[in-house]
């Protein structure tokens, strides 16, 4: 006891001294538990209260409240409740995105998309896209942004959707495609074969009225795209080919799709094969006229030529000559500036499109086939 004393002599310069520290400690403690503590306490109730209150204020008025997922170290954006129609009975988990995509049936059910919560192709949206054949929606593969919205009557033709798989789509892009009415009619093997490049196995299978659907992305191997086909069969049209859940993406590897490049030669490189006088004419031209000599070849052994004012530009090795098509353009100035061949046996005539899109005002064009020009 003497010893504790002492100690407290020591430290505190006596047993009153000691005992008022022992009181002022307490009194701090007093004050922190009553007025710091409870009031970060009330702050976090308040806090948390709000945002049941927003919740639930997004409930009742629909407004576009997101809630931010990570994944790979991105944000991704999800609508806190899904756009009417969308719900699906699946929750999700925060790696995966909810999907929605049914066809239309006949020519009076519309097709609907939704993805990510997001209502996307419906007929009662503003300004809402949708036509017979086949409805798209593309999505970008990394931010999970919408790219495009789109229809294409690939009951009448594929041109312009055939375009749009081929250079407007990113490798791992997301397509996700409904049809409505018929979709078949105007698609050739370019399409058909160009979606098995998205993931589809079943494109191939589809016919006439049937109805289909996928989720499938550039790149993707045959099969691992998310689809569903629904056969007419004896009646009208097929009903409704409908595919809901969740999905992690990518769906499988994606491998780069290649696209055959256009060979296209212009002023300054364009070759010039054996030069003949008058392009063998017998005749002389008038002033304004050049002479013109188009061969054909007789078999695929043979070669294709276009001479223009003398000169050979198109003939076995020079400038890109061979089987399918093959153009030369010239100015008015008698000039060639551009040549071009296109295999529309083995590729489709996409690259053939823009290059005849692209072309100045004025011009000539010559064109010639060889061996075989006409399967695609």
């Amino acid at each position: 006891m003497r010893k504790f004393k002492r100690v407290i002599h020591k430290q505190f310069g006596g047993v009153g001294n000691f005992f008022a520290m022992i009181i002022l400690v307490s009194i701090t403690v007093i004050f922190i538990n009553t007025y710091v503590l409870s009031k970060r306490n009330l702050s976090d109730n308040l806090s948390d209260k709000n945002f049941r209150t927003g919740e639930q204020i997004y409930n009742q008025n629909q407004t576009d409240e997101y809630l931010s997922l990570p994944q790979e170290n991105k944000q991704i954006k999800r609508l806190l409740v899904p756009d009417a129609g969308c719900e699906i009975d699946e929750t999700c988990s925060h790696d995966s995105i909810p999907y929605k995509v049914i066809s239309g049936t006949g020519t009076d059910k519309y097709p609907m998309i939704c993805f990510n919560n997001k209502l996307l192709v419906h007929k009662n949206l503003k300004d809402s896209k949708i036509s017979r054949g086949s409805n798209i929606v593309v999505i970008d593969g990394k931010t999970y942004d919408v790219k495009l919205v789109e229809t294409f009557d690939t009951y009448l033709e594929e041109n312009f959707f055939l375009r749009t798989l081929k250079l407007k789509i990113n490798d791992g892009d997301i397509l996700i495609l409904a049809s409505f009415d018929e979709m078949t009619y105007g698609l050739r093997d370019a399409s058909l074969s160009l979606l098995e490049n998205y993931g589809s196995q079943s494109i191939k299978k589809v016919k006439y009225r049937d109805s289909f659907v996928m989720i499938g992305q550039k790149g993707l191997a045959r099969g691992k795209a998310i689809e569903m086909h629904q056969s007419k069969g004896k009646r009208d049209f097929g009903s409704a080919a409908d595919v809901r859940g969740c999905a992690k993406f990518p769906l499988g590897q994606i491998t780069p799709v290649v696209i055959p490049s256009m060979e296209v030669n212009k002023e300054g490189k364009i070759a010039v094969g054996k030069t003949v006088e008058n392009c063998g004419l017998v005749e002389t031209c008038k002033e304004n006229e050049f002479a013109v000599h188009v061969y054909t070849g007789k078999d695929n052994n043979d070669e294709p030529k276009i001479c223009v004012d003398g000169k050979y530009v198109i003939s076995k090795g020079i400038n890109d000559a061979g089987r399918g098509l093959n153009v030369v353009v010239v100015s008015n100035g008698k000039e060639v500036i551009r040549t071009g061949h296109f295999d529309t046996w083995k590729d489709d005539s996409t690259n053939l499109e823009i290059f005849l899109e692209n072309l100045e005002d004025n011009v000539i064009i010559i064109v010639v086939t060889f061996d075989e020009a006409s399967q695609k």
